[in-house]
């Protein structure tokens, strides 16, 4: 692959997923305030009743087209068209289920008329996605970078106008469908242009044996990041689901950090994982090493400035919220830890083993949950998901190092913690000023301790600085 589309997909993927990602949370945190604890639960709680469906549209395709197509371009017109012709009928199917299913689970009727809505909205989504997929088969993920920001613009603007207008949260829900059929309809205009779909069922069925141990991870992957959420909403009252969100969207908005490294490096890794072994850890050494950089001193921030930090973003309105964000707080370093180690199985082709730690983080997940939440409620939640990833770091770690190769990553770590204690010690200090002042000048102090004591960060440092100087002349 060359290094300038290399570099241009990372560039697109960056600016789009960080300008998405602050539109996002923007809106988030507006809706938040707007609809205050309680409907905000209601509206969490339909999102993780469709997301929790939606995940078994794809059965795996995706991902496996993504693997084929990176090493062979020929295979995407079938491979695109039978995910794309097996998505719709797999929606539909699970929309019925939906709209089925979400009266035994005893929701209100706000919250079922938000399932009705976003339930139409996910299965197009789920095409879209597949689409986005196809783009970064071809190595061209600025596309997908484009419609993606597209869509999170659209969603942003119209929801602003429903909070402006005064309109209720179901209308809040509409302007997702809304942006979800133009997105379609702009997807296959392109697509139209730009490929010619086959189809083959018999070909389809290998597809989906091939697959499935993609499929199968990411419903587990999902199962451990949200089904508290799911759990919460079927098992105590939704103000305490919405105290729960406001801390856990928070966190989640932060995961598209590693997401951007691995969505840019996959079909490279999965190359290297062919072609070579020690190149291909070699990478992924790197990747953990910036991945461990930005996770561990994040979660010291977010634990050190929680209270200021929600009191500033919710306007005091969810003081419950606190102690939720400095438990979750931990969360994003665990993920950030786990992320590059979980891409070595996906693309040294141990999709089955990394499906099964997934799945029985899973399990373990619902069975705390099953335990704490009646018990302990959203504190029960947060502990939940902090055990669980540790679990999958530890899982991923050893089978790793125990059949793939030795990965080196303790070693890179002691300067990255020292930094970190530094920053958070720092903020602490200073957290009397407004958060984002705090969390600047602690931050600055951890990018001159860890310039200065890792060489590696010290050729970054400099690469970034040379080019900010050679823009200035």
């Amino acid at each position: 692959m060359e290094l300038r589309l290399v570099l241009k997909n990372a560039a697109a993927l960056s600016v789009a997923s960080v300008l998405s990602k602050v539109i996002a949370a923007i809106v988030g945190i507006v809706v938040a305030r707007y609809l205050g604890p309680e409907i905000f639960g209601e509206y969490n709680s339909a999102l993780a009743f469709v997301s929790t469906f939606i995940l078994f549209a794809d059965f795996g395709l995706s991902n496996y087209m993504v693997q084929e197509g990176s090493r062979d371009e020929g295979v995407l017109p079938l491979y695109l068209g039978n995910t794309l012709l097996f998505k719709v009928f797999s929606s539909l199917a699970i929309y019925a289920l939906m709209l089925v299913l979400m009266f035994p689970a005893d929701y209100n009727p706000s919250i079922r008329s938000m399932i009705i809505v976003l339930g139409l909205a996910s299965g197009l989504n789920a095409l879209d996605a597949t689409v986005y997929n196809y783009f970064q088969a071809k190595q061209q993920m600025y596309l997908a970078a484009m419609y993606q920001f597209l869509s999170t613009f659209l969603i942003g603007a119209l929801t602003l106008l429903v909070v402006v207008t005064q309109g209720d949260v179901v209308m809040i829900t509409v302007t997702q469908l809304v942006t979800a059929a133009l997105i379609s309809l702009l997807l296959y205009t392109h697509l139209r242009r730009h490929i010619r779909l086959e189809f083959d069922l018999s070909r389809l069925v290998v597809m989906l044996k091939r697959g499935l141990p993609y499929g199968i991870s990411v419903i587990f992957l999902f199962v451990y990041f949200q089904i508290d959420m799911l759990m919460l909403s079927l098992m105590r009252p939704p103000i305490e689901v919405g105290i729960y969100a406001a801390a856990y969207r928070l966190i989640a908005v932060l995961l598209f950090i590693p997401g951007i490294l691995t969505s840019v490096l996959y079909p490279i890794l999965f190359q290297l994982g062919v072609e070579s072994k020690e190149k291909h850890r070699g990478t992924i050494e790197k990747i953990f090493k910036v991945l461990s950089a930005v996770g561990i001193p994040g979660s010291v921030l977010i634990f050190v400035l929680a209270d200021p930090l929600l009191t500033w973003l919710y306007g005091g309105g969810y003081p419950e919220s606190v102690p939720i964000l400095m438990l979750l707080s931990w969360f994003f370093a665990l993920e950030c830890l786990s992320f590059s180690l979980g891409d070595v199985l996906t693309t040294t082709d141990r999709q089955w083993t990394r499906a099964k730690i997934q799945g029985s983080a899973a399990l373990l997940n619902i069975a705390i949950n099953l335990y704490a939440i009646p018990r302990y409620g959203i504190y029960g939640a947060s502990v939940a998901t902090l055990i669980t990833e540790l679990y999958v770091f530890i899982a991923f770690y050893w089978i790793v190092r125990r059949y793939v190769y030795k990965i080196q990553t303790w070693r890179q770590l002691p300067v990255i913690a020292l930094a970190s204690l530094s920053m958070g010690l720092i903020a602490y200090l200073l957290r009397f000023l407004h958060p984002l002042a705090s969390a600047s000048i602690a931050g600055m102090v951890y990018l001159l301790i860890l310039i200065g004591l890792d060489k590696d960060f010290q050729r970054i440092g400099g690469y970034i600085l040379r080019q900010a100087m050679s823009r200035i002349k």
